[in-house]
This record gives C-alpha cells, sequence and structure tokens, in this order.
C-alpha cells in the first residue's frame, strides 16, 4: 500500500512539474485586434468588469460598435461573421485555476495595480499574442504579492 501511494505521490509531483515548465498553448484570434491604436481608451472600457467585478469581460460586437459604425480596417470578413453571430470569437489567453478566487476589482481598484502587471504590455501590441505574456502560477502571485506587500494568507485567495 505504502509502494503505490508512494508512487501516486512521485507520479504526481512529476505531472506537476511537466506543467510546470510546458510552453502556453498559442491561439490565433479572428480578429488581428491591434492594442496600441486603442491605447487612449482604458483597459476597462472595452474589458468590461476589470475595475468593478471579479471577472474582467472579452468584448463583443456590441462593445465594438460603439465606436465603430464602419469595419475597422484589417478585420478581413471576420468583421462580417462577428456581425452576424454577434460575437467575436476570441479566445481567452490568461485563466486563473478554478481553485483560486481571483478578482479583478480587488487588484485593480483596491490595489491600483495596473493591467500590465498581470497582462504585460499589451498597449504596445499592434497584433494579438499568440499566448498569455504573463504565465500565473502560484510562483508569480506569490512574489507579486511579496513585492505588494499583499496579504498571503492561503484562504484569501484559495477554495
Amino acid at each position: 500500500m505504502r509502494s503505490c501511494l508512494g508512487a501516486a505521490l512521485v507520479t504526481a509531483a512529476v505531472a506537476a512539474a511537466w506543467v510546470a515548465v510546458l510552453p502556453p498553448p498559442t491561439a490565433r484570434q479572428p480578429i488581428a485586434f491591434p492594442h496600441a491604436k486603442h491605447q487612449t481608451v482604458g483597459c476597462a472600457v472595452c474589458h468590461s468588469g476589470a475595475a468593478t467585478a471579479a471577472r474582467a469581460g472579452i468584448p463583443d460586437v456590441a462593445t465594438c460598435a460603439k465606436c465603430h459604425a464602419t469595419p475597422p480596417a484589417g478585420t478581413n470578413g471576420a468583421w462580417d461573421a462577428a456581425v452576424s453571430r454577434k460575437t467575436i470569437g476570441w479566445v481567452q489567453l490568461t485563466h486563473v485555476p478554478d481553485h483560486v478566487l481571483f478578482s479583478h476589482r480587488r487588484h485593480v481598484t483596491i490595489a491600483r495595480l495596473d493591467c500590465v502587471s498581470c497582462h504585460g504590455e499589451m498597449r504596445e501590441r499592434l497584433t494579438p499574442p499568440p499566448s498569455a505574456q504573463v504565465r500565473h502560477t502560484m510562483a508569480t502571485c506569490v512574489s507579486c504579492h511579496q513585492h505588494e506587500g499583499a496579504a498571503e494568507d492561503c484562504l484569501a485567495c484559495h477554495r
């Protein structure tokens, strides 16, 4: 029984280490969105909830249509397809595990962290990145909490 438990623990440790070193999967976005051309608009204008809710939204057609009466340049037909579906079909790049309680509101509004802290230099990008610019792991979160002098109580972030 002990040898089975030991083998299971070793297997779990190796699997966790393997996942930690794997490169993040790459994604192709439906529209080559130029964040750099939208710098004058705050992140929370398009990503609703980024400053006020637990989760930040991913823009839909209605959000884009508030500023764009005609198809944005460079969408190559993707805009027309998105309008007919009423959604753009963005691929979410940043993920937080289900067992982690993360709140954009706590980090953006209360702690006053800039979006670049967790999402990298999106403002400078002319095209969407193929993967998250910052890999969110326990180590990156703890390192930031230590650097910012934030609480490191496990139960504050974990279910």
